[in-house]
């Protein structure tokens, strides 16, 4: 046996004989380092078979130094209590089920990258190629045996009481653990997926465990049965967790199986399962569904590109499950969907609280198991809403694994003039690995130190005197004209130049998202309502030499009443828009609401560029937050994530302002008196809600803006819970201003 330096830590020499071909070595490593996710330390055996004639044969393996064991009701590495950062993969690519070399080690990189530590071999031993990678680069993996029975149900039918199939039952699960027990990597055995429980799976567990006895056994459907070491639910609330917890004696840790199901646009209330898990010592994670959508990136006759799923191949009216494969972090071809931003987010291991801002004092908590946080650099700076630097340093922090320090970075002054300023911290590691660099951020947080939120300043020059001319107001500068009809603003001009080419409406519906489609709170009764074709009725406009006053109905295609509101329309000589709104949904009609603010089109002309100040860099909802609030750049067409299945993206909160805008600068800016949220893409949401394949959206001459005062959240309604309640929009008046602001060029 070697270490990783190459020095000899045992050697011995039996004879084999005829009668006795099992060979057993015992002796102690002195100092031996041990294996874990964090520090995957490795010692190679090599073997030698020498034969009386001369002849041998050498083989060697590696193996690590590790204890797996569930003690005092909680799933420990190595003697020390874990949580379980995990997702489930399929062995898939774009050549089917075969998986190269390369995209395992791109898989690995991409899951250490994004602070993911274990990984469930759903549902079936994967590649011995797999074991290998994450015994060398440091995954907990949950080998799974080859056997699912889910078409005959967990009744009395289920396969699991039959003991005419306990012999396969018990072939597959010894040889799954037969081929990989050696593997370090290999922390928890799972006896199956979805087979229901019976006798033949109590057999294979006491059969496991009479291979040996610490290493943990996990059956989801064993439930609170004897044959299970870990209550491995799949896709249980959050409530049902704590109710487990709540029970008396209760001798086995909670770690889902599966959660968060990642179908389309996804993983909202991450953060509030791990809420939980880093309070309650017996709820240790779980594995989020599921890696990397079972996906093919296809090209059409026109030759545009697009994601196909079940149904698309084989004679029309082929059985299959729409896209219900297509649930991963990544898509097909490994790029990540937005969700992932959010996983690297919530597993990150280091965590700040802001507790004194005076002082700009933190509470630092290290959420590693086996490692202190001197192997890593806090760098901290306090950013203006402007982009400036207004201080900065970097910070080294001793820290042991799950501990808390508190560090004060001193007073900071805030520059007068200064409407926020935000305090971002950032950990980087001291060494590198293969796949983490020392300049790759693991870790963040960000704290408002001042918020004064005042964005509507302009240079605009001042216009003649605003005169009203039936529908019209206008000035040298400006022209706004309002629909008699509907009391939206159908053109606002400046300069001579129009920016709107579809009309400002109310805005209460978005593309449906697979989990909307699924959430009993959410699109099921959106299209019950009828929201997603609805009028907006003008009951009175009063024109003004200064704007306009519009009293509105909205009803849906059915004339049912949806709400009612008013808008206050105020143009000042600079040709500055202050629209004031008022919304009341009727509860007699609507149930739910999935957003609430202002919609229209922009000439995409002048809208191809966009920055902002918000959420960023990519699509963010209220419970999916990842992201810090900065400066960003991008495009409608950027905007626009390609999911499997097309539906509502591209979303932006904690919006301060954003200027769209051609490339000399002329376009609007948008800004409100409080945070909002905030989308531009190049198709409206009615093309987005009939497509079933991204290369149907074609994209024309008008950017659909969306400017909302609130929008429900993501939730996870595919396959699990639906958008939390501290998510969903209350049925209440709101009230909200937007003000526009004409761009005069660079």
């Amino acid at each position: 046996m070697f270490d990783d330096e190459g020095n000899q830590t045992a050697a011995g020499e039996k004879e084999v004989t005829h009668d006795n071909n099992t060979i057993t070595f015992k002796t102690t490593i002195p100092d031996a380092k041990p294996w874990s996710a964090e520090h995957p330390n490795l010692y190679t055996i090599i073997v030698t078979l020498s034969g009386e004639d001369g002849t041998s044969h050498t083989t060697g393996t590696v193996v690590g130094f590790k204890t797996s064991e569930i003690k005092d009701g909680r799933f420990c590495i190595n003697g020390v209590p874990v949580l379980v950062k995990g997702v489930n993969r399929h062995e898939v690519s774009q050549k089917g089920r075969t998986v190269s070399k390369e995209l395992m080690l791109k898989d690995i990189r991409m899951m250490k990258q994004n602070n993911i530590n274990t990984v469930r071999c759903a549902h079936y031993p994967n590649h011995p190629y797999w074991y290998h990678l994450c015994n060398i680069y440091g995954l907990y993996v949950i080998d799974e045996a080859n056997i699912e029975s889910h078409g005959m149900g967990y009744g009395a039918a289920t396969l699991a009481k039959d003991t005419t199939w306990l012999k396969a039952h018990m072939d597959r699960t010894r040889r799954m653990y037969e081929r990989t027990k050696n593997n370090p990597s290999v922390s928890i055995l799972s006896l199956g997926n979805e087979a229901g429980n019976g006798i033949n799976f109590e057999e294979t567990y006491k059969w496991l465990k009479s291979q040996e006895t610490n290493r943990p056994v996990q059956y989801e459907r064993a439930e609170q049965n004897f044959n299970t070491d870990i209550y491995c639910r799949m896709y249980r609330s959050i409530e049902e967790i704590k109710a487990y917890l709540a029970q008396p004696d209760i001798y086995r840790p909670f770690i889902l199986c599966e959660y968060s199901h990642a179908m389309g646009n996804s993983v909202g209330g991450l953060q509030d399962y791990w809420e939980v898990f880093e309070s309650e010592p017996m709820a240790q994670g779980g594995c989020i569904w599921d890696w990397v959508d079972q996906s093919f990136r296809e090209v059409d006759k026109n030759g545009k590109w697009y994601w196909s799923y079940g149904g698309d191949y084989g004679p029309e009216g082929v059985p299959s499950f729409g896209s219900f494969c297509c649930n991963g972090l990544v898509d097909a071809v490994r790029d990540p969907h937005p969700h992932l931003y959010e996983v690297k987010r919530v597993y990150q291991y280091i965590k700040t609280k802001l507790t004194d801002a005076g002082t700009t004092t933190l509470t630092i908590k290290n959420w590693y198991d086996f490692t202190d946080l001197s192997n890593y650099t806090m760098h901290w700076s306090v950013i203006s809403d402007n982009g400036e630097i207004i201080a900065s340093g970097d910070k080294k922090v001793t820290c042991a694994p799950h501990d808390s320090v508190e560090v004060a970075l001193g007073k900071i002054s805030i520059p007068k003039g200064t409407k926020e300023a935000y305090l971002n911290l950032s950990w980087t590691p001291d060494t590198a690995t293969e796949f983490i660099k020392t300049d790759d951020e693991v870790a963040y947080d960000q704290f408002i130190l001042k918020s004064d939120f005042t964005f509507a300043d302009n240079n605009l020059p001042m216009g003649s005197p605003l005169k009203k001319d039936g529908y019209t107001i206008s000035n040298s500068k400006t022209e706004a004209t309002f629909s008699p009809e509907t009391g939206a603003l159908i053109s606002y001009k400046y300069n001579g130049t129009e920016y709107m080419s579809e009309p400002m409406t109310i805005s209460l519906y978005r593309p449906l998202t697979e989990n909307d489609k699924k959430d009993k709170n959410g699109g099921v009764i959106w299209k019950k309502n009828g929201l997603a074709d609805i009028k907006q009725k003008a009951e009175t406009v009063k024109i003004t030499n200064s704007g306009a006053v519009v009293e509105y109905t909205v009803e849906n295609a059915e004339g049912k009443r949806i709400g009612a509101g008013r808008f206050i329309y105020t143009i000042d000589r600079r040709g500055v828009l202050n629209v004031k709104t008022t919304f009341t949904p009727d509860t007699a009609n609507v149930k739910s609401l999935p957003r609430v603010g202002l919609t229209f089109g922009m000439p995409s002309n002048l809208s191809n560029k966009i920055t902002y100040l918000g959420r960023g860099n990519q699509e963010n909802y209220i419970d999916r937050p990842a992201g810090k609030i900065g400066i960003y750049e991008t495009s409608p067409a950027e905007m626009f994530h390609c999911y499997v299945y097309p539906q509502a993206t591209g979303n932006r909160t904690d919006m301060r302002w954003a200027t769209l805008a051609d490339e000399n600068g002329y376009g609007l800016k948008i800004t409100s008196g409080k945070p909002f949220q905030f989308s531009a893409l190049p198709y409206s949401d009615a093309e987005i809600d009939a497509a079933a394949h991204i290369n149907e959206l074609v994209s024309g001459k008008t950017v659909t803006v969306h400017v909302d005062a609130a929008q429900t959240g993501v939730g996870t309604a595919t396959c699990g819970p639906g958008v939390l309640p501290h998510y969903r929009l209350p049925l209440e008046t709101y009230n909200f201003n937007f003000i526009l602001i004409p761009q005069s060029g660079k």
